[in-house]
């Protein structure tokens, strides 16, 4: 009689876990979604950083920053960005104090299940000294 009341009970904590578990594992679910989606919008911040340096040391030495930055993003990203450029004097006196400056944004959207985060903009900017 003693085994069959311990199985009884061995299978209602096993229920009770399976509860638990229906309860816990969708918030375990969103949040591993989530850590995964802000690791990726942190690495396409890296991405346009690294694309927004190249432009400005495209600019810096006169060549065209449009064009440096798509070449470090790929072509798919290069159509969603948009670069804004202040480039360097003509005068070559002021080259020393003079920057090149280069400001690339993007739209990031998060796709997080159950959590409308929408969508955000991402900036880079980068500086570079003239004629270096």
């Amino acid at each position: 009689m003693e085994a069959s009341l311990t199985s009884r009970v061995g299978e209602r904590d096993r229920g009770a876990a399976m509860v638990e578990l229906a309860l816990i594992l969708p918030i375990l679910i969103i949040l591993l979604v989530g850590i995964i989606n802000f690791g990726a919008a942190y690495n396409h911040q890296i991405q346009i950083q690294g694309a927004a340096r190249e432009g400005a040391r495209a600019l810096a030495l006169g060549q065209n920053a449009s064009t440096a930055v798509c070449s470090a993003l790929s072509s798919s990203e290069c159509s969603r960005v948009s670069v804004a450029q202040t480039g360097c004097p003509s005068s070559s006196s002021s080259t020393s104090t003079a920057y090149a400056t280069v400001t690339v944004s993007t739209d990031y959207t998060f796709n997080i299940p159950f959590l409308s985060l929408g969508t955000k903009t991402l900036t880079a900017t980068a500086r570079m000294r003239c004629g270096l």
